[in-house]
């Protein structure tokens, strides 16, 4: 009877043999088209700004991912991982990173039909150093230079005009103010506006905000005039001690053509710089609004005393 039960079962083995290797990796197949769910571990890469450090180090992040088992098996793990940079100009003590399952699929092969069902945790709050912020100012080291015939019609806008500093607070103590790379605007006509940035070699590990600023400015045609007759002054009124040779002179002024069909003669002040209470020669300056560039002809006169008794 044993006897009979063998010859039975290993009648025609290699072909019972290999419809048993057929069934079961018909089986397996079948197995691998069935949806699967299985979790991942990824690594969570914090990028950090100079000088600062994290007080712990990121916890591991789960991964939970649904798909077939075809798919799932030729995964076996999760390929790269999510980073994430911390803010420049962030200050405070703590950062708190949201985590979505979009961010994970970046880290997924190219043609893999898996979907990320969940991501734990969702949120982590890192611990890092403490460091100080302050806020100071940005000095323009920005010319521009005009055209033949063109002139700035006004003085030049910066926006914005404070940065914001972040770093150890020994390293911010030092610091007043910040300043833009040296820069020089030509070739421009009517409305201009250009990005310049701020010189940041001289920070150190500090970090800044904004890390450039917008220059604005407008260019005009450039005209000239010359106004006679304008009375030479003290700076505190008339000239009374001395006998002023010549006690008028002319002014030119030259600038934005705007501004100088604008002008009036009631806006310039000549003004004698007397050196020598005995008298002599004394140069003289003239007192325009800011934009515009003005000169006395001549540069000069000649102060002598009056004798006493007489003033006018």
């Amino acid at each position: 009877m044993r006897a009979n039960l063998i010859a039975l079962i290993t009648r025609n083995w290699p072909i019972k043999g290999a419809a048993l290797f057929l069934a079961l990796m018909l089986y397996v197949a079948v197995q691998l088209q069935q949806p699967v769910t299985t979790s991942f571990d990824v690594t969570l890469n914090v990028l950090l700004p100079p000088g600062r450090a994290l007080i712990n180090e990121p916890p591991s992040v789960r991964v939970q991912i649904s798909g077939k088992g075809s798919q799932i098996l030729k995964l076996r793990s999760l390929a790269g991982d999510i980073t994430r940079r911390v803010p420049d100009t962030l200050a405070s003590s703590s950062w708190t990173i949201h985590l979505d399952p979009s961010d994970v699929e970046l880290a997924i092969p190219k043609g893999a039909d898996v979907r990320v069902m969940e991501i734990r945790p969702s949120e982590i709050t890192l611990a890092l150093d403490t460091v100080a912020r302050k806020d100071v100012r940005i000095v323009p080291l920005v010319t521009v230079v005009p055209d033949s015939g063109q002139a700035l019609l006004d003085s030049l806008t910066v926006t914005p005009r404070l940065a914001r500093l972040v770093g150890p607070e020994q390293n911010l103590a030092g610091i007043e103010s910040v300043t833009t790379l040296v820069t020089e605007i030509r070739n421009v006509a009517g409305p201009f506006s250009r990005s310049v940035p701020i010189d940041t070699m001289p920070l150190g590990i500090v970090r800044l905000a904004p890390k450039q600023i917008l220059v604005t400015g407008d260019m005009g045609t450039l005209a000239e005039r010359s106004f006679a007759g304008i009375p030479v002054e003290t700076g505190a009124g008339a000239i009374t001690n001395y006998i002023v040779t010549p006690p008028r002179v002319a002014v030119i002024v030259r600038g934005p053509a705007e501004r100088v069909q604008a002008f009036t003669r009631d806006s310039l002040r000549v003004i004698a710089h007397i050196d020598d209470p005995r008298g002599g020669v004394a140069r003289i300056t003239v007192v325009a609004p800011a934009g515009l560039t003005v000169r006395a002809v001549p540069d000069s006169v000649t102060l002598r005393r009056r004798p006493r008794g007489r003033r006018g």
